[in-house]
């Protein structure tokens, strides 16, 4: 028997975000790439440089008034894969599940999924 896929593994089905929204390292400001996809527990982000896997990074995402009551949010996520873009041979496609989150900011992520997300649905499996 074959082991599950990483899509079967995946608890929530992937947003992608019809919002374009930069991730920073929140320690430098130095913007590390831009969200493609997200679920509560996990992202993809597209990248200018390969990012080393089973890495932590402490990150920083940018709010918007309409989903988050704070300007910005702050997060632990490790990186799982990292592949050149398909499309775009410049960047790189890099997964990252989220680590550590306060509960207040992970509401925040849900509602960035429901709120920018596109129309194909946000649900759990």
């Amino acid at each position: 028997m074959n082991p599950p896929s990483l899509q079967d593994r995946r608890r929530y089905k992937r947003k992608s975000l019809s919002y374009y929204m930069l991730i920073a390292d929140a320690n430098t400001q130095e913007t590390v790439g831009h969200l493609v996809d997200l679920t509560p527990d996990g992202f993809m982000m597209d990248c200018p440089k390969a990012i080393p896997v089973e890495r932590d990074y402490h990150l920083r995402l940018d709010t918007m008034p309409d989903v988050a009551d704070k300007p910005f949010i702050t997060f632990v996520a490790r990186s799982k894969w990292c592949k050149p873009d398909s499309i775009e041979p410049y960047l790189f496609d890099v997964g990252f599940k989220i680590v550590n989150i306060n509960p207040h900011d992970a509401d925040i992520i849900r509602r960035i999924a429901e709120k920018y997300a596109a129309q194909d649905g946000y649900s759990p499996r």
